[in-house]
């Protein structure tokens, strides 16, 4: 590995970690394993081991949520680490995700202590605001947060290929890597069976024993299920996508705002809501940040424009895509208030709004659209069509920017009967109704790719892979067991 390798592969890792200058979509396609997989078998000059070490990271994170700053596992980290490890190594997809799963929980520390870190930049902002020195939102929110985020990324990425390298020797031993492939099986078996337990369906364990029994003796295309998945999911969600295409802005007369000022307010929250993510007040920096272009015309005195920016660094969380008509109709109420309405508790009513899309939000993008959009990818990329399966996730990074534009855009224009009319949406979506018999026959479908392309390792040593399994199952009834028991 040459120094460039590592410091484009520090990059990836810092911009996947970020969500700046992705457009808020870094966390549904350079954060996930198939995709960063994929990036790294670029640059180390093998795409194709690099997106399948990548799939199997991501089949061992197919459950992976991301609620209020918790994670299980650095899944852009482990499939780095993967990716590479199997291109310099020769090793098999499942043995490098072995090896590289530990290191998932190394990623864990940069995510918790950049939350406590972050703390400092909102400290010092509060600080010069109080001392009179009008100090650029833009600064502690976006540059200094991110400048501190590409250290952390460069450390724990040479930290992890530093132990890498230094047991070089002793990952390549035959008996070694044979242990490391049933301990990558035994990390699947659980990924998979949790999300079975998950679904809480008996018929999508039935549906997954069918897909699974049916793509391994028919050898069905991948193609082919992800066509039966598509037209599913469209005869289940068009009137959805039709009421929100056809959906009308009311326009406002006598504004001071126009669209262009809107647009930009967006284009800083996607590229920056998580950018000083942070213990104390979460997106508060992000949601002012956001707002000072729109606070800047709304008012001409410096000293109002700084403290109403300053205003909008007070606490707030909420899905940062779902949530968007919130944004959009607390831009609505400035306005009215900066054109003499002062009434208004802008404060009040944004809080009071956060938390229900913050919930229902997380439920649909995290829990249906990614990894609905993600297993399509992946059960192509195990059958060998690694370019074919990029365009699910460029569809899945299209459709979170129009959910978050459109809602942006309907707040102002049709206010919270816009975040009203979403929550409903959502809540009676047919698409999210069914998602765990949709997701059960894709897991079906993904599990039988694999077996496919493990066929020759499995069958001929099919006494190991059965004892790893019993012993995967007994693990997650043990963990089951205590889970109850801390419950009591």
């Amino acid at each position: 590995m040459t120094t460039l390798n590592f410091l484009l592969l520090s990059i990836l890792y810092f911009w996947g970690s970020s969500t700046a200058l992705s457009m808020g979509i870094g966390y549904y396609t350079l954060y996930r394993p198939i995709i960063s997989g994929m990036i790294t078998g670029l640059i180390l000059g093998d795409v194709k081991l690099g997106i399948l070490a990548g799939s199997v990271v991501n089949i061992m994170y197919i459950d992976f949520i991301s609620t209020g700053g918790s994670l299980k596992g650095d899944q852009c980290l482990t499939a780095i680490i993967a990716a590479s490890v199997s291109i310099i190594f020769k090793i098999s997809s499942i043995e490098s995700a072995a090896i590289a799963y530990p290191f998932g929980y190394l990623g864990i520390f940069i995510w918790k202590y950049r939350l406590s870190i972050n703390t400092i930049f909102v400290n010092k902002y509060e600080e010069k605001f109080n001392n009179k020195l009008n100090p650029s939102i833009a600064l502690f929110d976006g540059l200094y947060p991110q400048i501190l985020l590409y250290v952390m990324s460069t450390v724990v990425i040479l930290i992890s290929f530093l132990a890498v390298f230094t047991f070089r020797n002793l990952i390549i031993k035959e008996n070694i890597e044979y242990w490391l492939y049933l301990f990558g099986i035994f990390l699947l078996n659980i990924s998979i069976i949790n999300v079975l337990l998950k679904l809480k369906n008996k018929y999508s364990l039935v549906l997954y024993a069918s897909t699974l029994g049916l793509v391994l003796a028919f050898k069905a295309s991948s193609f082919l299920m992800t066509l039966f998945v598509i037209i599913i999911v469209i005869s289940l969600s068009y009137k959805d996508v039709f009421l929100s295409i056809t959906s009308k802005l009311e326009k406002h007369d006598n504004r001071i705002l126009n669209k262009r000022d809107l647009f930009y307010s967006w284009f800083i929250w996607m590229n920056f809501s998580h950018a000083c993510y942070n213990y104390e007040r979460l997106q508060g920096m992000a949601y002012a940040h956001s707002m000072k272009n729109i606070i800047k015309k709304l008012y001409k005195d410096n000293s109002e424009i700084v403290s109403t920016i300053n205003k909008y660094t007070e606490f707030f969380n909420t899905e940062p895509n779902i949530g968007t008509p919130i944004h959009g109709y607390i831009i609505y109420l400035e306005e009215e208030k900066s054109l003499g309405n002062k009434t208004i508790e802008i404060s009040y009513i944004k809080k009071g709004m956060m938390g229900i899309a913050a919930g229902l939000g997380d439920s649909f993008t995290q829990v249906v659209l990614s990894p609905l959009f993600i297993s399509i990818s992946l059960m192509l990329s195990l059958d060998n069509e690694f370019f074919v399966a990029m365009v699910p996730i460029v569809l899945l990074g299209i459709i979170i920017i129009y959910i978050s534009y459109t809602g942006w855009m309907s707040g102002y224009y049709n206010g919270r009967q816009s975040l009203i009319n979403r929550i409903n949406l959502v809540k009676k979506s047919k698409v999210k109704l069914k998602f765990p018999l949709i997701f059960g026959s894709m897991l079906g479908v993904i599990t039988a790719k694999l077996i496919e392309l493990n066929y020759r390792v499995i069958s001929n040593n099919s006494f190991d892979i059965i004892a790893v399994l019993v012993i995967s199952i007994i693990f997650i009834i043990a963990e089951k067991i205590k889970q109850k028991k801390n419950l009591r």
